[in-house]
């Protein structure tokens, strides 16, 4: 595993320097997605490869913006992507996985204590809650999210628990032009505007974040009840 993540790096357009006890550490996470993620419900892929490439380094493509020491929010976490893999390559800076679903957070936490994380942890909340917590609403520097929801749905989500000129790294497909055109609504009420569009190239193909800055603090009617920003967006 070590030898093909180095390989997917280096042919990337990221020009990341990994060391190699973090590429050991994202290689032994990698084994353990390729060993359990089917059986516990966590990624249909079973190819080592894809497994390295869509879940490992392309979560890694945030990591030009996360420059620590920071906070950093995963929201909708998952398998643990992309907060894991940055999180390994980010030792400075602390990073919290929230995660509804316990069994998928149970599987984050054992990940974290494996990997041998001090600075991460896991909350198994809906996002929703946390966004009206004051433990942790606008408290973060860093907001990241890998296939959660439309980008008018995660940016009312995910604005509540950033710090003003907070950055939401939102990890996007072909459809980003069409989510943006749906998302100005949620821009203007929230006080945040789209300040670039990251690109770069893995393994032919290129992926794209959607870099949005908060410009001041958040209403506080925002995020709304539970389910809210998915089945009525703004």
């Amino acid at each position: 595993m070590d030898n093909l993540i180095k390989k997917i790096i280096s042919s990337s357009s990221l020009q990341l320097t990994i060391q190699d006890d973090e590429i050991t550490k994202l290689a032994r996470f990698s084994q353990n997605l390729l060993d359990h993620g089917v059986e516990r419900g966590l990624t249909s892929l079973t190819d080592r490869e894809d497994i390295v490439r869509e879940l490992i380094v392309d979560s890694l493509g945030a990591k030009p913006f996360i420059q620590g020491p920071c906070k950093v929010a995963d929201l909708g976490s998952g398998s643990g992507v992309p907060g894991l893999p940055l999180a390994v390559v980010s030792p400075e800076s602390n990073f919290v996985m929230v995660e509804s679903q316990n069994r998928k957070a149970r599987w984050i936490e054992e990940q974290i204590t494996e990997l041998n994380l001090p600075k991460a942890t896991t909350l198994a909340k809906r996002i929703e809650e946390v966004g009206q917590v004051p433990q942790w609403r606008e408290q973060f520097d860093f907001i990241v999210a890998k296939a959660l929801a439309p980008l008018p749905s995660l940016i009312e989500l995910a604005l509540p628990l950033l710090k003003t000129n907070g950055l939401l790294l939102a990890y996007k497909g072909i459809k980003l032009s069409e989510e943006l055109d749906l998302s100005k609504n949620a821009l203007k009420n929230l006080f945040a505007r789209v300040e670039e569009i990251f690109t770069y190239d893995l393994s032919g193909r290129e992926r794209k974040i959607c870099v949005i800055k908060k410009l001041k603090a958040t209403p506080k009617i925002y995020p709304r009840r539970v389910g809210m920003a998915q089945h009525n967006p703004l």
